[in-house]
Order: C-alpha cells, then structure tokens, then sequence
C-alpha cells in the first residue's frame, strides 16, 4: 500500500515537471491493433502487449527494463511464441522500487536466438492471465496510459515501426508559445506598476487622467476576469457592469453543488479583482446606443423589503464596450423544461445542493418506509441528467460520490436510501464528452457504469412532467440512419438539464443593431480576427468588442483556432479576455484593419500612451501591427466519481499525453489548484477536499 501511495506521488511529481522521450505501446484486441504513446516517470520501462492465443484467452504482457532497446527493438520486434512452461514466482523490474507479484511465462529458446536476444527475454515479464491483469493495481495504473493517444484499426505491426504515429514536433505551435512567454513579462511589468498605488501612492496626475480611455466591460465570467487582471488601468478607465458580484470558478459548479467544495472557495470579488479599476456597477445591461456610444444599466435591486422603490437605471459613455455576457441554458423547446434544474451559474449550484438535500428527504419520508415501498422510494430517490457533455459527466460522476457518502452503514446521513439512489444521464448522442479522444470517450462510459450511473445513449428528453420525463431513443444501423424509435418514460425525483446553450437578451439586443449576417448559426455573435464584429458604420469598428460564449469565429478558420472550431468553454474565454486586455493597452488604432500603433509624432507627450519603453518593446517583436488572436488549446479535464477523471493534454493540435483513471484525477486536482485565481482559494479548496474526505458532506439546508 505505501508502495503504490508513493508511486501515485512520483508519477505526478514527474508528470507535472518533465515530458521525457516517448514510449511506444501496442495492444492487440480482436485483430484490432491500437498504438499509444505516453510519457511518464515510468517510461524508462518499453511496454508491449499483445494477444495470445485465442482459445485459452491470454493476454501477454511484456515488459523490458532497458532504453536502449527501444530503438533496437521497432527494428527487431519478434513475437512472442505461444507456448510456454507456467512457473510462479515474484519478480522485481531492474531499478524500479516497486515488486509485481504474478504468474511468470518462460518458453525454450531456439538455437538460432542470439544471446542478446536470450538475455533481453530473461528480463521480460509476462502475464497469461486476464484477472491478474484487471486485478493487480500496477498493472491497472500502467493500463491508463493506454488512452495517451491511440490510432486505431492498424492492419500491420509494421505500421508503427517508423514512429510515423507519433505527434510532428514541426507542428508544435513554438511560435504562439513564444509570443505568450514574452506576453507574460508584459503582464508582471504592468502589475509591478500597480504596487505603489496599492501601497497609497497616485495613480496618475489630473492631466494624465483625462487621455485615458474609458472601457464598459459587460459580465464578470472569464473573459472579463482575465481582462481585469491583464489590463493596464494606467491608460485604461475601467468600468464594470455585472449582476453578480463575483467572478465564479465554474469547472468546480458540479463539486459545489454536492458540497465537495464550498461555494466562496472557488469565488473572487469584482472589487478585488484589480484595485485600479474605475467602478463597479451591481445591474445588468439593457440596451445601446451605437451611434453615442452609450449602454443603458439597470442596477440591481438591492436591500429588497428595507428599501421601497424601483432600481434605478444609468447611461454609461464609453469609448470601447467589452461585451463578455456569456450564455445561457437552452431546454431546446421541450415542454416543461422549466421544471429541470441547471448548472451554469454559482446560484444554480445552490439551488442543486438545497433539491439534492431535498430529494433525499423526501425519499426518507415515513409513507416509503420499508422494504414494501421500496419502488416509489427509489423512483423518488431517482435524479436524472440531461445532456452527456463535461458538465452532466462530471456532475453525475459528483452526486455518485455524494450517493456513496451518505449512504454508508452506521455513519451516512441517509443509510436507509442504501441501493434505492438512483443516477440516471440521458445523452443523445452514440458517446460521452464528444470533445474528448474516442478512447477517453469509451473510458468516460466504462467508469460512469462501473460508479453505478445509468447511461442511455441515442435518447432525447421530449418532455419533463411531474415526476417523470418522457424519452424517445433511437437506434442507428451501421449507415447511420435511425431504423426505429422507441418512446418511454422514467419516473425521477429530479431532473437537471445540462444540455445546450443559447444567446443571452442582450446579446440578441446588440444583434439586433448589427448589419445583416453579423449573427452565426446558433444566435452568437460574428467576429474578426481582433474580436470586432462588424458594424454599421466604417467609423464604428473598434468601439465594440465580443468575447466568450457570445462569440463566434467564421467556422473553419484556422489562423484564429488549430482545432478550427472554437468550443464555448472558460479556456477560449480567459485567453479572449487577456489578449484583448493587452491590445487595449498597448494603445492601437482599433479602427483600422490591422490594428496599428500610431505614429510617435501623434501621441501627445501628455498623454498615458506616450510611453516609448512599450513601444521599443513591440517593434522589437515585430507588433507594430496588431497579431490576429489564437487559441491555444491545452487540453481537456473531466471527472468521472469515485476518484478517476479523464485528462487530454495537448499543445494546438498537438497531442501531447492523455490518462485516464487514478492518475488523471491526480492531474485533475492539480491543475484546478493552481488554476485557482488567488492564493486565498488555493487553501480554502485544498481545505474543502481535505474536509470532504475526512467528514461526510454538509447537508444542512437554510
């Protein structure tokens, strides 16, 4: 057991810190070959596994403890003969700190086998049988390297020789990661200048204020956070408008709303986002004037029943307008969707965890006690999810664990509802988490029944009624065309949709005021690529931006995304905000196309973007013009319940490892740690999962 702790340790020290060479792998199922690639702290290891004979069912693992063999062996690769002499014994990987108990193989060596070759077979290790290798836990750790990145349906072992599957350096996206490297020294150059005015010292002089410009940024998601963070309010008069207070770390909604974490660990206040920042207004915006420049607010109503009267609204001028209002759930038109449950703000992870708490009690409730009344308690106690995305995976995976915890004999809250909670996740798509690899596709179905989550696929939510959805789910030949339908219904006791976006109203108000064609398919905003959509009048472009959900690129471009296609996810959204915080900053004409710096002689030496040290810096590299925003993509994370998750880490378009199982939920936790936005929520979450873990979850409800 402290072995394999320590192992769990040393992995993902080693993953986190380096990317060493790359391994191959094969695995054999059904004459299908798959080849992976990995890299980790034990891939000083070769690792081949191959199918044995099919009629006795054995799977033959082999193991070789040497790197220098992996170049002699893509040359040389022999099978391995079926026949073997069983033996039992323990055998201990040369220079590794940990032993693997299990049945050994050894066969005759033919004469014509040369020495290396002999001693090379003395150290390999093999297992023939099935159960060792789903049981033994090293085994299954080494198995979740599998999914790193598969090609599948190989015809020929030779195939993978050259190494031709493995990911083009030449692809790597350098030069993008060039350009944030040095962004990044801008960034702590920009922040190093606010430590004076923190301290109590003067911004800037009466003269200077007056030349800056005034920028509304509407929301307070990710872009808009990055934005705050990243801009430079020396030159900027920032003003935010926001109906709630806060900036929400929402990959972590579906742990708050079982009480995994808290919701204030995983918040940051508006206000204390950036010190410098102009105001902050509590409302949301209503309309625009385009024309003036100026948006409409309607501040929210505040010490509701203290105070009488309406909210007030205000007129806001601005010289740029940050639209960043994000999106909403979209029930798609099903009837009585409005009875569903969401999960996309902080407010809906509340309400969730208040439904769940009361779900439970009203499956605890006097009238279904007993084993006679054990039906109508699990169809009360039955909580379904619609939509098979990252969100109804993760939150599915959540309320398992949540299941589990208070269902535990003698110490959970709810020890009577033991095997009568029941998770359903209705998807109508043929697999999970589209976005992610086939194979962690697979994976994502495979751990979410083994957890004990119901997963229907091919099956639409037609309509949502008291206690009960109505579900029609179709079959798909190989062809692909639905040969029939069939309808049903499943009793629940709470239903959340977490299926679809679509615009918010102000997003369809700003629509509105655009030229013809402006809007994209699904209602989203179209923009260049500096993030300007077009406007009615040629001196109108730069005064408006849109960012995040409520943006979308012409589809299929790929200067703007390697992955041509930009997902609605906090990823695109806080690189949007960022990058648009630095063209704010570093003062270019927005109105013409490419954004460019003006000439010297037309700055006024008064003004705050007379700065000649940030000019020298972006001839130097070559920014005299504005460069086209691009989206990097890193990679993917979902959690799957039970202490397992997915991870796909990549560069573009790269791929650069992918796991699945104990060491992606490792990966999982790491990287939303250090994604945290402050050191405060770093501590407060690391305490929640401590907390968790040690206790069972509040369940309190107020």
């Amino acid at each position: 057991m402290m072995k394999s702790k320590f192992l769990y340790v040393f992995l993902l020290v080693r993953t986190l810190t380096t990317i060493r060479s790359v391994d191959a792998f094969v695995i054999t199922t059904n004459n299908k070959k798959a080849i992976g690639i990995y890299s980790s702290p034990v891939c000083s290891m070769r690792r081949r596994i191959q199918k044995g004979n099919r009629n006795n069912g054995h799977s033959v693992i082999s193991l070789r403890s040497t790197e220098k063999e992996m170049s002699q062996d893509t040359e040389s690769e022999q099978p391995i003969p079926e026949e073997f002499t069983s033996h039992t014994q323990k055998h201990q990987i040369r220079k590794h700190f940990f032993e693997i108990p299990t049945e050994m193989e050894t066969h005759e060596l033919g004469e014509e086998e040369e020495e290396s070759d002999v001693k090379r077979r003395k150290e390999d290790l093999v297992i023939t049988n099935d159960e060792d290798f789903k049981n033994d836990k090293i085994m299954k750790l080494m198995r979740s390297e599998v999914g790193v990145k598969e090609v599948l349906q190989r015809s020929e072992f030779e195939t993978w020789k050259g190494a031709s599957f493995l990911p083009d350096s030449s692809n790597l996206p350098l030069d993008v990661l060039m350009e944030r490297t040095l962004d990044t020294f801008e960034d702590v150059a920009v922040h190093l200048r606010r430590i004076p005015y923190e301290n109590g010292g003067q911004l800037l002089t009466k003269e200077e204020d007056a030349t800056r410009k005034t920028v509304v940024v509407l929301g307070s998601g990710w872009a808009a956070h990055a934005l705050m963070k990243v801009v430079d309010c020396r030159k900027i008069r920032l003003v935010i408008v926001s109906p709630v207070n806060h900036f929400v770390f929402t990959p972590m909604l579906a742990s708050a709303s079982v009480g995994t974490v808290e919701y204030r660990s995983m918040t940051e206040a508006v206000r204390s986002t950036n010190p410098c920042m102009e105001a902050y207004f509590e409302g949301k915006a209503i309309d625009l004037d385009l024309e003036n420049k100026t948006v409409t607010v309607k501040l929210n109503k505040l010490l509701d029943g203290v105070r009488e009267g309406e909210s007030p609204q205000l007129e806001l001028s601005y010289d740029h307008l940050v639209v960043s209002v994000g999106c909403k759930v979209d029930g798609r038109g099903v009837p009585g969707v409005e009875k569903c449950l969401r999960l996309k703000t902080l407010d809906d992870a509340r309400k969730l965890r208040q439904s769940l708490c009361e779900t439970f009690e009203y499956a605890s409730r006097p009238e279904v006690a007993g084993p006679d009344a054990s039906n109508e308690r699990t169809k009360r106690a039955t909580i379904a999810i619609c939509g098979g995305g990252p969100t109804g995976v993760e939150l599915a995976g959540e309320v398992m664990d949540l299941a589990r915890d208070i269902t535990r004999k003698h110490k959970g809250s709810y020890a009577n509802l033991a095997g009568d909670i029941r998770v359903v996740l209705v998807h109508g798509g043929s697999e999970l988490v589209p976005q992610f690899n086939k194979s962690l596709r697979a994976e994502a179905l495979r751990t979410l029944k083994k957890q004990g989550v119901e997963v229907i696929l091919n099956t639409r939510v037609t309509e949502v009624t008291d206690g009960k959805i109505k579900l029609s789910q179709r079959t798909v030949d190989d062809d692909g065309n639905v040969s029939w339908r069939e309808e049903s219904e499943l009793p629940v006791g709470l239903t959340v949709w977490a299926a679809g976006t679509k615009p918010v109203e102000f997003t369809e108000k700003l629509l509105s005021q655009l030229p013809e064609g402006a809007g994209n398919s699904d209602g989203r905003i179209k923009v260049d690529k500096w993030m300007r959509p077009p406007m009615p009048k040629e001196e109108l472009l730069g005064t408006v931006f849109v960012l995040g959900d409520a943006a979308a690129f012409p589809e299929g471009n790929v200067e703007i995304a390697y992955d041509q296609a930009l997902p609605q996810t906090a990823q695109v959204a806080g690189q949007q905000g960022a990058y648009l915080a630095r063209l704010l900053s570093r003062g270019y004409n927005l109105n013409v196309t490419p954004p460019s710096l003006p000439r010297e002689s037309e700055i006024d030496s008064q003004s705050v973007f007379y700065d000649p040290l940030t000019r020298k810096w972006l001839e130097l590299r070559g920014l005299t013009d504005a460069d086209k925003f691009v989206f990097l993509n890193l990679g993917l994370l979902a959690y799957l319940g039970g202490g397992e998750a997915l991870t796909q880490v990549q560069l573009g378009d790269v791929p650069i490892f992918s796991y699945f199982g104990s060491i992606a939920f490792v990966l999982w936790r790491s990287v939303y740690l250090v994604k945290q936005v402050a050191t405060r929520n770093r501590i407060l979450v690391t305490f929640d999962w401590l907390k968790s873990a040690l206790f069972e979850r509040d369940l309190t409800r107020f």
